[in-house]
């Protein structure tokens, strides 16, 4: 009898090990697929070096909102600050956002005095000013990163990481071929509701320096709709003054 409680105590024991082994073999293997995306990731678009490089943009695209055809400017110093200006019927609406607070005009809801942007909204727009995006350095920067396997875009082949900060989530979609950014589905809570927005890039080319962008942006927000965007115009490491972009006018 006591070696049958014996002999049932050591499969119970060899069961847990066994279980724990593979556990902690499939957080090694996942930790290892989500560094070796993102090691292949940093590779597509230059390397780390070439990434470091990168300290700042000035963008012009032209985009297409609710059936208008909209040009509009961004600054975005990495790791600081980005700036939005867009023009509507001969006006302008203005966003801003550095790293803890950002602010928006928008003379078509009646007002043209900066009203503050919610912390959440802060937050989840705090991957732009990361050059290459939040997947590029996402441990100095706070976030989790899962591997949730494969999947397909449009027919293309991509691996899925998902990227967790606070209550915002991140949804990468990297083609599995050519290790560029397609789609990003990111979650937050604003303002106590849920939103959802999905970004998918194509279109991807180098400027004359070297340096890789998608030229061809939609997205798909809850708020208006679908926003197509096309860069036009784009100048790298120009140094753009912090000051006057925060500046409200």
């Amino acid at each position: 009898m006591v070696q049958i409680i014996k002999n049932k105590s050591m499969k119970k024991l060899k069961f847990v090990i066994l279980t724990a082994f593979i556990s902690i073999m499939a957080i090694h293997i996942q930790a290892q697929t989500v560094d070796e995306l993102q090691s292949n990731y940093i590779k597509a678009l230059g390397g780390k070096e070439k990434i470091d490089g990168l300290k700042d943009i000035v963008m012009e695209t032209s985009m297409q909102v609710m059936g208008m055809e909209l040009p509009a400017k961004i600054w975005i110093v990495y790791n600081t600050a980005t700036r939005q200006e867009i023009e509507v019927q001969g006006q302008k609406i203005i966003t801003f956002i550095g790293k803890d607070k950002g602010w928006s005009i928008n003379p078509l809801m009646g007002s043209a005095d900066a009203q503050p942007l919610p912390d959440e909204a802060v937050k989840s727009a705090a991957g732009s000013l990361s050059p290459g995006g939040e997947l590029t350095d996402y441990k100095a920067n706070g976030y989790t990163a899962t591997y949730e396997g494969k999947d397909t875009v449009n027919g293309t082949a991509v691996h899925k990481i998902q990227l967790s900060k606070g209550d915002v989530v991140s949804t990468v979609y990297i083609d599995a071929a050519s290790y560029y950014l397609i789609r990003n589905i990111t979650k937050a809570t604003v303002m106590g509701q849920q939103v959802e927005q999905t970004t998918n890039y194509s279109d991807y080319k180098k400027t004359p320096d070297g340096f890789l962008f998608a030229y061809n942006t939609v997205i798909n927000s809850p708020m208006v709709g679908e926003i197509k965007a096309t860069i036009t115009k784009i100048d790298v490491n120009t140094s753009p003054d912090i000051k006057e972009l925060e500046k409200i006018n």
